[in-house]
Formats: structure tokens, C-alpha cells, sequence
């Protein structure tokens, strides 16, 4: 052994000693590794310089926010009810009151300034299978299945136009504001058609042929809004799986042309540019944190036997409850993580309830960030108790717990994190 440890220390002596030697001798070398050595020391100041800005940039892209209360408000309206406006539109809000039927014209400050309720079959009246209701041009205008019904901030039916669609829909309930227009005489609208998918075997089928949304423009010619172009789904999409899923309804918003889709279980964004292509121009999936991949189940339809099924899917699923466009090409969500059970936990219903999130995504510098939303007595608030009121501002309805004959509303102020 103590052989081995000579030679080895020997063998190692000889080595260095020869390359010792062979520096001496070719001096030139020698001047080639000091040359070789400060050019790498040149070229790593700038990296390192480099690599400390980029960590800069880092921190400052993940900067969160948060929602700061600026301002409270009185909603003097009775009933339960809900924003039906994503965000305030000319100044003005629209609620709806389910106990009553009721549509309520809102300032940004809460305050009434008209309510009306033109519920009939005539000519002045809009139908109770009201599909949208939105602000335009100092109007109200509301879409049930058959026509457009305008009416003015007075209260007062202006006129009413029918429009084309080669399909027919009975959906009911608190109407959406899904309906965008591009100038008096066009506007886009989500298919109403995709709703019920769920309860079709022919589902795959249907969305081959049913686009899931329309473009109208007034035609002078028939006197009604005529469909003019349309957008449809690419099969890449999740929606074309041949699992079912229980909830098919599409959601719009329009910015400078361009019309962007998405759906409640799919956090992903579709973008088409109005007049130049059917399908999608570009799609963004949203990284969401803690937005599950939602389940589908092995049947052709949703039927009686099924449905409780489907209905703990839902449970399970996250979902985009609000989303809404912000200035400087920002998008908000809220979302609902699901309940964090299985399928056939026999203790689900004991489980606690999804919890709710803001989400934000700037696609100008790449930054998203979660938000704990605004709470009211312990819980976050979310559904259609929101509204954006621009420049950065949140109107957030909460329960009057001491008066029941008003609401609360609260505007917070979106806020970076300052670090």
C-alpha cells in the first residue's frame, strides 16, 4: 500500500513537473491562457451586470395587487338582485331584480335613475325569453328571441327591430350583457344555441355547424338586423373532446374589432378579427393558479338517470364566474377554485364550499398575478355583485344585514403591491 501512495505521488510529481516544462518552453502559450483568462473575465462583467437586471425585471413582473376601499354607496333597490353590466357603460349600470322582474338604470355612484319593466308579448314589450341587455347610444336594449327593444333613460319604447336566426333557443333567466355594438347599425352576440349542448348526443355535430357567435348588421332592404359574419371553434379545443361536459356556454367582449370568446370551464381566450376569418386569429390559455382541468364524464347526453353526476362535476370544476377588459390591454378575472373533493366522496356534501379569487393578466408585460378578493363578513365577494367602473375601480354590492329595503355597495381601487 505504501508502494502504491509513492507512485501515485510520484507519477503526479512527474506530471506537473512535465507540464511545467512545457509552459517554459513555449512561452507563447503561457501569453494565450493570460489572454484567454481576461477575455473571460471581459465577457462575464456584462453577464453579470445582465443577470442582476433580469432578476429586477422578475420581481417587478410578479408584483401583486390587491383592492384598497375608496368609497361606499346606498343601492336603493329592495329585492335581491344583480349587476347585469360587466362594467359601467356611458356612466350608467344596469341591474336586475329577480323577485320582481325588474331592470334598474344605475349611476356609477348607485344611485336609481330609472327602473322599468316592459315584459309582454306586444310590440312595445320585450318577451320574458330575454337573451341580452346592454347600453348604447343613450338606450337601453334589450334582445329577446324574436327582436331588438330600444328604450330611452326616460323610460319611453323608442322602436323595435327584428333580426334573423336560422335557430331558435327557449333560455330563460337573468339576461347577460353579451351583446356589443360596433355602431347603431351592427353589433356581436354570443350563440344562445350551445347552451343546452349538454343535454345532445349529437353534440360534436352541432358544434361543426353552430357558430358561437354572430355578427348582425341592419339591412335597409328587409328592415331587420341580418347576420353578416360569424365565429367558429377550433377542434383543438377542449370542447370537442368526446368526454361531456357540463356547462357549453360561450361568453364574448369586444375591444377595437376584435371580438375574444371564452367559456366557463376553460380559462382559455379565443380572439377573432370581425370580417376577416371564421376561425380564431390567436388563442391564450390563462395560467390560472389552482384552476383544475375540468371533468368530463363517458356519456352521450345528460339524462335524468345521470344528472347528479354532472351536477357533482360542477361541483368539483373551477370556473370563470366574471371577466372583464381593463385599460392597457388587461384582463380580470374571478374565478372559483371547485370543491376539493373526489367524484364519489360519500362525505361531498360536507366539504367546504369553492373558494373564490380575482385574477389579473397584463399581456403587454406579461404580468399575472392572484387577488384576494373584497370580503364581506368572512366571505369573498363574486357572481354578478360586480362591476368595473374604469380606471382601476370596482363597484362590489354586498347584503344589507341591519335594513333589507337597500343594498351596500363598496367601490375598491385595484392597487399594485408595492415592494
Amino acid at each position: 500500500m505504501q508502494n502504491y501512495q509513492k507512485n501515485k505521488i510520484l507519477m503526479v510529481d512527474i506530471s506537473f513537473s512535465n507540464f511545467q516544462r512545457w509552459i517554459k518552453f513555449h512561452s507563447a502559450a503561457r501569453h494565450i491562457f493570460r489572454g484567454l483568462f481576461f477575455l473571460i473575465f471581459l465577457i462575464s462583467i456584462p453577464i453579470f451586470f445582465s443577470s442582476c437586471k433580469n432578476t429586477d425585471r422578475i420581481d417587478e413582473i410578479k408584483k401583486g395587487y390587491f383592492f384598497e376601499l375608496v368609497d361606499s354607496v346606498k343601492v336603493d333597490i329592495p329585492y335581491e338582485f344583480g349587476l347585469v353590466s360587466p362594467k359601467m357603460i356611458d356612466g350608467h349600470l344596469l341591474a336586475y331584480s329577480y323577485l320582481d322582474q325588474t331592470f334598474h338604470l344605475l349611476d356609477s355612484m348607485g344611485k336609481i335613475q330609472k327602473s322599468i319593466k316592459q315584459q309582454g308579448e306586444g310590440p312595445k314589450e320585450y318577451s320574458e325569453i330575454l337573451f341580452f341587455v346592454t347600453i348604447h347610444d343613450g338606450h337601453i336594449i334589450f334582445m329577446d328571441d324574436k327582436k331588438l327593444t330600444y328604450i330611452n333613460f326616460l323610460g319611453e319604447w323608442v322602436k323595435s327591430i327584428p333580426y334573423n336566426d336560422p335557430n331558435f333557443s327557449r333560455r330563460g333567466g337573468i339576461p347577460y350583457n353579451d351583446i356589443y355594438f360596433i355602431d347603431k347599425n351592427s353589433f356581436v352576440v354570443p350563440s344562445v344555441h350551445l347552451d343546452d349542448l349538454g343535454f345532445r348526443e349529437d353534440y360534436h355535430a352541432v358544434l361543426d355547424t353552430i357558430p358561437i357567435w354572430f355578427h348582425y348588421r341592419y339591412s335597409s332592404v328587409t328592415d331587420e338586423f341580418e347576420i353578416d359574419s360569424h365565429g367558429r371553434l377550433d377542434t383543438s379545443s377542449m370542447l370537442f373532446s368526446q368526454l361531456k361536459f357540463n356547462n357549453y356556454k360561450p361568453r364574448i367582449f369586444l375591444d377595437k374589432g376584435v371580438v375574444s370568446t371564452y367559456f366557463h370551464l376553460f380559462p382559455t381566450i379565443y380572439k377573432y378579427k370581425i370580417g376577416e376569418s371564421n376561425f380564431p386569429i390567436s388563442k391564450k390559455k390563462v395560467l390560472i393558479q389552482d384552476f383544475k382541468k375540468p371533468i368530463g364524464l363517458d356519456y352521450k347526453s345528460i339524462t335524468f338517470e345521470n344528472h347528479m353526476e354532472f351536477n357533482r362535476a360542477a361541483e368539483i370544476n373551477s370556473t370563470l364566474s366574471y371577466v372583464v377588459s381593463l385599460e392597457d390591454n388587461r384582463l380580470f378575472f374571478i374565478y372559483g377554485q371547485g370543491k376539493n373533493i373526489n367524484m364519489y366522496d360519500s362525505d361531498a356534501d360536507e366539504a367546504q364550499e369553492s373558494l373564490f379569487f380575482g385574477f389579473i393578466e397584463d399581456f403587454e408585460d406579461g404580468n399575472e398575478s392572484r387577488i384576494e378578493l373584497p370580503k364581506h363578513h368572512g366571505h369573498p365577494s363574486f357572481g354578478r355583485g360586480i362591476s368595473y367602473l374604469g380606471e382601476n375601480r370596482f363597484l362590489f354590492i354586498y347584503e344589507n344585514e341591519v335594513e333589507r329595503d337597500f343594498y351596500c355597495g363598496k367601490i375598491f381601487e385595484l392597487k399594485p403591491i408595492s415592494k
